[in-house]
């Protein structure tokens, strides 16, 4: 990951851009090509020769390699936005976003999710059960079985691992390796 994001920091607008979309093209093809070649080796499992079996390994390595293009996209990210195209792209959903209708919309959906919630308040209450809905709101059984919230596993999760995903990261790495090559090689004269 560390290669990729170095490479990807002097990249051009337009080649990080063509990266990227180059990542993204190949999620498909590589799927496509690995099912293909597995079919076809099982297939002629009984007919071709035993040695053939060996192009297995090359399947899978083909079917893994969607594994090492996915540091790409934030590698190139930072680039990529500064290309003219997605410029244009993200100025057309901010006009699109200050239209009155979607505008409208957006409005009429935050007031449909209160009127449901409201409604699924007073239909707990009218039945009795609100109590317990409530207890189960507050997350006594998640307490109890010491379970945590699905939101606090993945920020601690993504907490975790986030930092790695970024320049700044193997940025920092860079300079703190070359600090410490200098010192290294004065110690020794």
């Amino acid at each position: 990951m560390a290669w990729v994001f170095g490479k990807c920091r002097h990249l051009t607008p337009n080649t990080a851009l063509l990266v990227i979309m180059g990542a993204v093209l190949w999620l498909p093809i590589s799927f496509a090509a690995a099912t293909a070649m597995h079919a076809v080796l099982f297939a002629k499992i009984a007919s071709w020769p035993a040695w053939m079996q060996l192009l297995h390994p090359l399947a899978t390595v083909v079917a893994k390699s969607k594994l090492l293009v996915l540091p790409v996209y934030p590698a190139a990210w930072p680039q990529a936005k500064n290309n003219r195209f997605v410029r244009l792209v993200f100025k057309g959903y901010e006009t699109v976003k200050r239209v009155y209708v979607i505008k409208k919309v957006g409005f009429r959906y935050r007031q449909a999710e209160i009127v449901r919630i409201a409604a699924v308040e007073r239909f707990e209450r009218t039945v009795g059960i609100a109590s317990a809905v409530s207890w189960l709101r507050k997350a006594h059984v998640a307490e109890h079985l010491g379970v945590e919230k699905p939101s606090q596993k993945l920020s601690s999760f993504f907490s975790r691992w986030s930092i790695k995903f970024s320049a700044e990261y193997y940025e920092a790495k860079e300079r703190q390796a070359s600090g410490a090559a200098p010192s290294l090689n004065n110690s020794n004269p």
